[in-house]
């Protein structure tokens, strides 16, 4: 049986800004040390060969997958878009630790939802479908590698509703401009709708080691 890879790779950093905006859906471009970040990561690393790329179409999403994977035909997909955060979209978490409706969404995202933005649920079931697209799509077309560019919000959610091990969605975070590698199977997919998750991507070359990854992980 044919097994197909899925990498899922973060988009690199939009601000430099200490205080950690909620963006969300904001279509924030990448700033400067953000694509600094990503060019020395794709120097010094190894990311995988893939014969197809998806994004989220939100720009920092798009311009991270040119600097990952500049000669890659890319394809953008709404369904891998971030959360909309509705009324907590531009906001930092000192200016949001006050509101009652922030601390109940932090506490139960599945039962509290931002005013004007996504539920959760509809959320994870937004982000699946589209890896189902993806996924449905490779094997019309005999690709069996792809590379899929988004939202750690997507990456972390989306694993933890699908990916083996089972783990909870925290466990699943990613630094910009890493991720993981999935394996799937038409058989484990369209019957069990989860995929092994099995590598962190992207790795060191063969003659480095891994304390390698401290120098851009921990920035």
């Amino acid at each position: 049986m044919i097994t197909y890879k899925l990498h899922f790779i973060r988009t690199g950093r939009t601000s430099t800004d200490p205080r950690k905006r909620y963006v969300g859906q904001t279509d924030l471009p990448l700033c400067d040390k953000g694509r600094r970040s990503l060019q020395a990561l794709r120097e010094e690393y190894r990311y995988p060969p893939v014969e197809m790329l998806y994004t989220s179409p939100l720009i920092r999403c798009r311009e991270t997958a040119d600097i990952l994977y500049p000669d890659t035909y890319c394809v953008a997909l709404d369904g891998l878009k971030d959360m909309n955060l509705g009324e907590f979209e531009g906001k930092t978490f000192d200016e949001l630790k006050g509101d009652g409706a922030f601390s109940a969404w932090l506490g139960d995202s599945f039962a509290n939802t931002p005013a004007g933005g996504e539920e959760t649920e509809a959320f994870t079931r937004r982000i699946v479908g589209a890896v189902d697209q993806i996924f449905r799509n490779m094997m019309d077309e005999g690709v069996t590698s792809a590379a899929v560019v988004t939202h750690g919000g997507v990456i972390m959610t989306l694993l933890a509703a699908v990916g083996l091990p089972k783990l909870p969605l925290h466990q699943w975070a990613v630094s910009n401009g890493t991720g993981y590698t999935m394996l799937m199977t038409p058989e484990m997919w369209l019957r069990d709708g989860s995929g092994e998750v099995f590598n962190f991507i992207p790795e060191p070359p063969m003659e480095d080691g891994m304390d390698m990854y401290s120098t851009y992980y921990n920035e």
